[in-house]
């Protein structure tokens, strides 16, 4: 049953994301370059400084909650903590704003996403309430909604608004706020009690470790971004835009093992079952990889055509970018399932200290990779110091935490990405013989046959066994899934009100 809930939240993240690639699409197709540089430059400008919303609460509510008796509680605590920190956030983004001469639109424009970046922390909030309550199916289905409403909101706006930075920056606030409206109904029946002195301590001693790695994170994931935009144009901004957006997901997998996991191992925690969290992590790693291995394999070998058949020749640059971010990701997977444990342990000054390094040490390579007087590489550089420092980082963790804390590494990634490499090279000659961008409605069986082939040759290598099959066959049971996502969306939760 969890399972299958799990490849629920899985379907919906494909869906929201497959819908985001319409949007995306859209938002080429109508918008210029260098709007959309400009409205991503808004967008990490504003994320870099988020971490006052990110503090860690949300995580800690996750563990907290399925094992504390006072759940209501827990909610307020959890939302105390969130209406706290976004008063804060208030002046500190007018100190921020106030140290940078930036023109008068562009200061709208990063008011307009601070204000989406309040509404889409207290969704998270909301959802995380829902997730930690074992209502996985409901807190998740929403972000279709956010996906879909700008899809209509960017197609209503071209009759009726220019296709400039302000149009596009409010298409992103109206369907954050319409994905707030679809949550309400489901988390409006949860009682909120009083935050007492015990759950508030639990909750600080928690976070506390992870604001500093949750800085890290931020500044490593959108400080690329800010330095392209003044180092090199907004244009450029806009090329990695397109092939982090095409790419984006590949954070499918890690974000759902993150978001629904911790609740799971925190239960197996609270009862003493410290082994069974570790054959869960062995059985998400290795089909994560397995399922991972082959979105490296058809990335390499279509994504020319795919970018240039979808968002034309203009962003070429970004084939490069594309196929990299994918590759390194791979590397990120392999671990998310051990750092969920680590936090769902309670071990959060471990787990942030492995961030904190990790991401410096990126952003460093960041920097190195991209500065004018450093080796100038570029956008192509930015995807190239987050695959280097995924690839040299991540070995080093795992075996410090395999020595210490028992965890298994997961030599199959060997495997993995060993069928994906002979499948690419026994590819070669006929992608060069065959014109795909003149033959584009053969990409979808030339995939379908080299996924097959993937499998088949992992089959053979024993990387895939029978029992695998067997386990994938019964929990994507067409008629039990159906039953489960009805039951679960219309169900009224009797625990839902919490206890005082």
């Amino acid at each position: 049953m969890q399972s299958q809930r799990i490849i629920f939240v899985v379907g919906f993240k494909v869906s929201k994301y497959a819908l985001s690639f319409v949007f995306f699409y859209l938002m080429i197709l109508f918008y210029a370059p260098a709007v959309i540089g400009t409205v991503r430059f808004a967008i990490a400008l504003i994320a870099i400084f988020s971490f006052v919303f990110n503090l860690g609460f949300n995580i800690a509510h996750l563990k907290i909650y399925p094992e504390e008796e006072n759940k209501a509680s827990c909610i307020g605590t959890l939302l105390c903590f969130k209406v706290t920190f976004i008063i804060i956030s208030l002046g500190f983004y007018y100190t921020i704003l106030s140290l940078f001469n930036f023109d008068e639109i562009l200061v709208t424009i990063l008011i307009i996403f601070l204000i989406e970046l309040i509404v889409q922390s207290v969704n998270t909030s909301f959802s995380n309430i829902l997730i930690a309550d074992n209502e996985i199916i409901k807190g998740s289905f929403p972000w279709i909604v956010i996906s879909s409403s700008k899809i209509i909101l960017i197609i209503v706006g071209l009759y009726f608004y220019p296709t400039n930075e302000l149009t596009l920056s409010f298409i992103y606030l109206l369907s954050t706020l319409l994905h707030t409206a679809f949550l309400l109904p489901y988390i409006i029946h949860y009682k909120i009690g009083k935050p007492t002195k015990d759950v508030i301590k639990k909750y600080l001693k928690f976070t506390y470790p992870l604001i500093f790695s949750n800085l890290a994170v931020l500044i490593s994931g959108n400080i690329g971004i800010i330095l392209i935009n003044f180092w090199i144009s907004s244009e450029a901004v806009a090329y990695y835009y397109a092939a982090e957006h095409f790419s984006v997901f590949r954070t499918i997998i890690p974000n759902v093992i993150s978001l629904v996991m911790i609740s799971i191992f925190a239960k197996n925690i609270k009862q003493g079952n410290l082994e069974k969290n570790k054959r869960i992590i062995k059985k998400i790693t290795k089909y994560s990889c397995i399922l991972f291995g082959a979105i490296v394999l058809l990335s390499f070998l279509y994504s020319d055509e795919l970018i240039l058949i979808f968002l034309g020749d203009v962003y070429e640059p970004s084939i490069f970018v594309f196929n990299i971010l994918i590759l390194a990701q791979i590397f990120v997977i392999n671990d998310v399932a051990v750092f969920t444990d680590l936090n769902a342990r309670g071990l959060t000054k471990l787990f942030s200290v492995i961030k904190i390094v990790g991401e410096f040490y990126k952003t460093f390579l960041i920097i190195l990779f991209i500065a004018p007087n450093g080796l100038n590489l570029g956008i192509n550089g930015l995807a190239l110091a987050i695959l280097f420092g995924n690839l040299t980082y991540s070995p080093i963790i795992r075996l410090i935490l395999w020595t210490k804390y028992k965890y298994g590494y997961n030599f199959g990634l060997v495997l993995y990405l060993l069928a994906a490499l002979l499948v690419f090279l026994c590819n070669i000659l006929i992608i060069n013989m065959l014109d795909l961008l003149t033959h584009f409605y053969l990409i979808p069986l030339f995939a379908i046959i080299n996924v097959l082939f993937y499998f088949g040759i992992l089959y053979l290598l024993r990387a895939i066994k029978k029992e695998d099959i067997k386990y994938f066959r019964l929990i994507l049971n067409p008629k039990k899934l159906v039953s489960l996502i009805y039951r679960d969306l219309t169900s009224k939760n009797n625990k839902s009100k919490g206890k005082n």
